[in-house]
């Protein structure tokens, strides 16, 4: 019984860190897109003066 609470401990936690991980990343190309259109919006205002 110890065992298997064990296990299901370890793979539940594992699991865990693979989904935060591909949540971290998702989050990282989102500002990352964000901030490319940002630079795009003030490079253009500062073209534009």
């Amino acid at each position: 019984m110890g065992l298997v609470l064990v296990l299901m401990i370890f793979t539940s936690i594992t699991l865990l860190g693979l989904w935060e991980k591909k949540r971290s990343r998702k989050r990282f190309q989102e500002a990352v897109r964000k901030l490319k259109e940002l630079e795009a919006v003030t490079l253009t205002k500062t073209v534009k003066q």
